[in-house]
């Protein structure tokens, strides 16, 4: 279920983690409107294959992007669960549902449930890469509320700033060898003010006024090279 959908059970003790589905098969059973919409979710992630007798005109047209399984769910879709990760029960029949369900798990694989909590709970997301943040409360209205909000909030300069902070990062591993030094370091480049205003001017000026606050000798060693392009010049 996504987190818009419905609120968390709070009795539930479930932990965020964001997980690389590259390579892992997600099985969609059902070919309606909450099959596509889990396809489309997970299809930029993963390997999808919807199961189901019929599909929406959506599943079709993304037919080159995931695998469509013509086929009578009413017996036999235990041959469908081999080689999944996750699997979605959305047949639309909750006795199905239920029983793809019971397989699923009795195999030692992740369900994410459309009609419940399952052990796979899809966040609100936004993604602005390289940020990205998910979002789960008790209320679906709440959760959808925070997303708007924090959509308005992370401007373009967030995304910059992660570029800035990402390239420094890798500059100062090389040549401070202690984490809580680089981490110092960092926390000064954010408490800048002068860097905020410099990435809504030019991204090398922001970068360059970041690298003040590396001390002499690293900054020395950082000065090898030409400052690093961020999503886009704005000279």
């Amino acid at each position: 279920m996504d987190a818009e959908e419905s609120g968390i059970n709070s009795r539930r003790r479930l932990l965020p983690l964001l997980l690389d589905l590259e390579g892992k098969l997600i099985v969609i059973f059902g070919g309606g409107r909450v099959g596509e919409r889990k396809a489309r979710l997970f299809s930029d992630y993963g390997e999808v294959m919807v199961v189901s007798q019929e599909f929406t005109p959506g599943l079709m047209e993304m037919k080159d992007d995931l695998k469509l399984v013509h086929s009578n769910l009413s017996h036999g879709f235990e041959k469908y669960l081999e080689g999944a990760f996750i699997v979605v029960p959305a047949t639309g029949i909750f006795e199905l549902n239920s029983a793809i369900e019971f397989e699923a798990r009795a195999r030692g694989l992740l369900v994410n449930k459309v009609d419940g909590i399952g052990d796979v709970v899809v966040p609100s997301l936004i993604r602005k890469d390289p940020i990205t943040i998910a979002i789960s409360t008790e209320s679906p209205g709440l959760t959808k509320y925070l997303r708007l909000r924090l959509e308005k909030e992370l401007t373009e300069n967030f995304q910059q700033m992660a570029l800035l902070l990402s390239q420094i990062r890798q500059d100062l591993k090389e040549t401070v060898p202690m984490q809580r030094d680089r981490a110092r370091m960092i926390w000064r480049i954010l408490e800048d003010e002068e860097v905020w205003r410099l990435l809504d001017v030019s991204y090398e000026k922001a970068y360059m006024r970041a690298r003040s606050h590396v001390c002499h000798d690293e900054r020395d060693s950082l000065d090898a090279g030409d400052p690093p392009q961020g999503l886009h010049r704005r000279d």
